[in-house]
């Protein structure tokens, strides 16, 4: 079977979360309690990212999700990846001495989009929450030396995952999330670029409780 270029199989995948989106739209308001959106924000590590540097690095995202239906909750989210740094060592060209070590090539990705998560599974008294979400969105891969950007792409972003997370008090929530992100970007220009990886994260997630 041939296989579906990027493109095309990105296109597709945004017809599936248009289509998710239209349905939210379109959902009573009376469906949709409580009003008030979850915030989530995710703070962790890249882990497993191919490509060069490659090395991973810090990650996080930030998400304003509504909920939908009993169990499903959409919304939109920013996100940034740190993708790895490589460092050379400096010698002095006349003593040949080591003079330290340097960063010198780094690559990021960063973006915005959107966010639907399931919820899978709760304790009896609602207190833990196993959750599965899914990303859709448009991000720039950037490549710089020493702070000065010499490449850079955009295209097409998805990503998936689980969350573990305990409610506390006052609306606040925490845990833990992994997720595998995948990027439609084309290597024609720079085989080096990265184009699949996972995050490591630690949550926190707030939501009002809505008043009597």
């Amino acid at each position: 079977m041939r296989a579906l270029s990027g493109r095309s199989t990105g296109a597709r995948v945004a017809a599936v979360t248009l289509a998710v989106a239209l349905l939210v739209a379109s959902r009573p308001a009376a469906a949709l309690e409580p009003a008030f959106p979850e915030v989530a924000l995710a703070v962790g590590t890249t882990v497993g990212v191919n490509g060069s540097p490659g090395g991973g690095g810090a990650s996080g995202s930030l998400a304003f999700t509504w909920p939908f239906a009993e169990r499903f909750s959409f919304g939109a989210v920013l996100f940034a990846d740190d993708l790895g740094t490589d460092f050379v060592d400096l010698t002095d060209p006349n003593t040949q001495e080591p003079l330290g070590t340097v960063a010198s090539v780094h690559r990021m990705n960063y973006g915005a989009g959107w966010r639907t998560e399931a919820r899978l599974f709760h304790s009896e008294e609602r207190r833990w929450r196993f959750l599965w979400g899914a990303d859709f969105g448009y991000a720039r891969q950037e490549r710089d030396i020493r702070g000065t950007t010499d490449n850079a792409v955009s295209g097409v972003i998805v990503a998936t995952g689980p969350k573990f997370v305990w409610r506390t008090v006052g609306g606040h929530s925490f845990g833990g999330a992994l997720g595998y992100k995948h990027a439609f970007l084309s290597t024609d220009a720079d085989a080096d670029r990265s184009t699949d990886w996972a995050q490591l994260a630690f949550v926190w997630r707030w939501q009002r409780i809505p008043k009597d």
